[in-house]
């Protein structure tokens, strides 16, 4: 295998953050009286755009945090406390570790034969209540989360931290493995590290982002990268 490290994205890459999402807001919704038409869509829509702008630099981690639930009642005309409803969302969510399919496959198969980081844009008690006692955190050499090292995808600081805690592997030697474009692949391209496409759905492939490999799932990559079949 040409690559000495192997990064992953979590959420939509290993971890199913939709069915995660739909049960904590499953959760929530009823316990403040919230489960009306439209209100996890309007969730969704508040916290998509909270964190298109974390990714653009327009908002903090901190703002972030409970901005999207601020946004949320705001939009559904409600007077409840933003902080209130959103510990309460948090603590599920905390809670939600749905593997993808073939994703602790594909790492039993690959970290024996190169070191694996998650690195993921994230809250930092929800992404380690999620991964830490997970399946697959055995297979993880290092966790970087954007929370505690203070900048997110797509700076590439947080492949550079990934790899200095792997020992010190240069970029261009490793892999970043994610679905986003504008978070995952736009910061492999920053780091200076090749970029595998997660594309589940077959979207258009962009012509101004630098691609190596396209998977519908990570249970490809072994045959990718010339290891072995998953099955």
């Amino acid at each position: 295998m040409r690559y000495e490290a192997l990064l992953f994205d979590v959420d939509d890459t290993l971890l199913d953050f939709a069915a995660a999402e739909e049960r904590a807001l499953s959760r929530m919704l009823p316990a403040f009286g919230l489960d009306l038409p439209g209100a996890a869509a309007c969730y969704r829509a508040c916290n998509d755009a909270c964190w298109r702008a974390l990714e653009r630099g327009e908002m903090g981690q901190e703002e972030l945090r409970y901005r999207r639930f601020r946004d949320f009642l705001r939009a559904m005309d409600s007077p409840l406390d933003p902080v209130t409803v959103g510990d309460y969302y948090m603590n599920a969510l905390s809670r939600e570790s749905i593997l993808l399919p073939g994703a602790l496959e594909t790492l039993k198969i690959l970290a024996p034969r190169a070191p694996v980081a998650a690195v993921t844009n994230g809250i930092a008690f929800i992404q380690h209540g999620r991964i830490d006692g997970s399946p697959i955190a055995p297979f993880l050499s290092a966790l970087v989360i954007s929370e505690e090292l203070g900048v997110a995808k797509p700076d590439p600081g947080i492949v550079h931290e990934a790899l200095k805690q792997l020992g010190g592997i240069a970029p261009d030697r490793a892999l970043l493995v994610g679905d986003s474009l504008t978070s995952d692949i736009a910061c492999a391209r920053n780091a200076g590290a090749d970029a595998c496409w997660v594309n589940p759905t077959g979207l258009a492939r962009p012509q101004d982002l630098p691609i190596r490999y396209e998977v519908r799932s990570v249970r490809e990559l072994p045959i990718i990268l010339g290891i072995a079949q998953t099955h």
